[in-house]
């Protein structure tokens, strides 16, 4: 039985060759993997199947919506199979938050040379998702992005644009199990955190937030840099509206893994309840919701089967 790989000729801003992505494989590699063509209604049941049977794991060529419903299926299905995710979408935030190569051959051959990861399982009102979900800004970008011609890097830029200088800032009350953050690596950065002092509060405004069960958002940007999906927790980050003087001096830390800036809080919680001043629009994964004012957020520890490579910190 074959090993199929779903792709999403869709997904991404650049064309998908599986002649090109297997043709570096050995022969014995090659034999196993069937590519198979997939897109929306998103009828996972039967590619499922055939992974189960031929040992898995489910392996899904496309950027962070396709493999967020495939995550759901699996989860639907049970988990038979761990899924493998090949990066082939413009922004790639969850495979670059497991530390998975962006060049797509590179990822096939060391997801099949892998291991499988338990990693957590975290929910919006119920829904899961694996990487991050977020609102204010990134909602109202992710709003904007739905209805622009196009996609990829320079779609989501202009959506950005559009939206940086006019959207405000929202009040949010919570109910809340917090934790605390986990002592950051590095000499430098426990400094940082120590000169800082007590833990940052749960915020009670926000122009930005995110929910992050991993580190990365799409593009390389490190929205949660301190996000571990086996720790149980979920890690939130609220930005403030960055000015003009800004975009060159604070925003380009938000690019690297260990860079700090002003505009970013960063905290943790097990659980929480949020209440909105009024209804936002939402996303999981990158994947648009409807707007709501009242979110629960939960976590289930190492609840879902993934297929990482060794360069995944967590395994």
């Amino acid at each position: 039985m074959q090993l199929p790989i779903l792709f999403n000729p869709l997904a991404g801003t650049s064309p998908k060759d599986p002649d090109a992505l297997l043709r570096p494989l050995a022969k014995e590699l090659r034999d196993r993997l069937v590519p198979t063509p997939f897109g929306p209604p998103w009828d996972f049941g039967p590619a499922i199947a055939q992974a189960t049977q031929a040992g898995g794991p489910l392996l899904v060529w496309g950027g962070d919506g396709t493999l967020h419903h495939a995550a759901i299926a699996l989860l639907d299905a049970g988990c038979p199979v761990p899924l493998g995710a090949i990066p082939g979408g413009s922004g790639n935030g969850l495979v670059r938050g497991l530390r998975t190569p962006l060049e797509a051959v590179g990822a096939l051959q060391r997801l099949l040379e892998g291991r499988e990861l338990r990693m957590d399982l975290p929910r919006l009102d119920g829904v899961p998702f694996l990487n991050l979900c977020g609102t204010g800004f990134e909602g109202a970008v992710a709003q904007r992005f739905e209805d622009l011609p196009g996609r990829g890097f320079s779609t989501y830029a202009k959506a950005c644009w559009q939206l940086w200088q006019s959207w405000e800032e929202t009040a949010v009350e919570w109910e809340a199990e917090t934790a605390p953050l986990a002592q950051p690596a590095g000499r430098m950065a426990r400094i940082r955190t120590a000169w800082r002092g007590p833990e940052t509060p749960l915020p009670t405004r926000f122009w930005n937030l995110c929910i992050a069960n991993l580190p990365t958002h799409g593009s390389g940007l490190w929205m949660a840099p301190g996000a571990d999906p086996t720790d149980g927790l979920l890690h939130w980050a609220a930005l403030s509206r960055p000015g003009w003087g800004d975009l060159l001096s604070e925003v380009p830390s938000l690019f690297r893994e260990e860079g700090s800036t002003d505009l970013r809080r960063l905290g943790c919680v097990k659980k929480a309840v949020l209440r909105l001043a009024r209804p936002l629009a939402w996303h999981l994964d990158g994947e648009l919701l409807p707007a709501r004012d009242r979110a629960e957020l939960s976590v289930e520890p190492r609840a879902f089967r993934m297929q990482v490579t060794d360069g995944c910190p967590w395994i």
